[in-house]
């Protein structure tokens, strides 16, 4: 198999870009972690102007990826988990059909190596 990883955020108006930016900054980490190209943003936000979890996953399908990997750059379990994201998948999954996997990975939550990243953060600041 041929694996995609789309690395999913929420996104912010094209105004105020620098939010829109930090996700490009994350990819480029987990590409160069997992040392693939097949790694894309996508916003859950239309105003941001940026690429759509469909437009990823149509670019990812279009390189070769035959299973591709959703995973929210989302520190809650909010509605765009539990229903907006859900209900793209499931059509991207009819787009695709059996050619493609689709799978969405959990949210970031309160996992303790977050907590570890904020403690540095305040940590910081003295």
């Amino acid at each position: 198999m041929k694996n995609g990883i789309v690395v999913l955020g929420h996104g912010s108006k094209t105004v105020v870009d620098e939010a829109n930016l930090a996700l490009f900054g994350v990819v480029d980490l987990v590409k160069n972690k997992l040392n693939t190209s097949l790694v894309e943003a996508a916003f859950m936000m239309r105003e941001s102007g940026k690429q759509t979890l469909q437009q990823a996953i149509d670019k990812l399908v279009e390189q070769g990826a035959n299973r591709i990997v959703v995973a929210p750059w989302f520190l809650t379990n909010g509605l765009h988990i539990q229903q907006d994201i859900p209900e793209e998948l499931a059509e991207a999954r009819k787009r695709h059909g059996e050619l493609v996997e689709i799978a969405f990975a959990r949210h970031l939550g309160p996992d303790p190596r977050i907590v570890d990243v904020l403690v540095d953060r305040i940590g910081e600041v003295g």
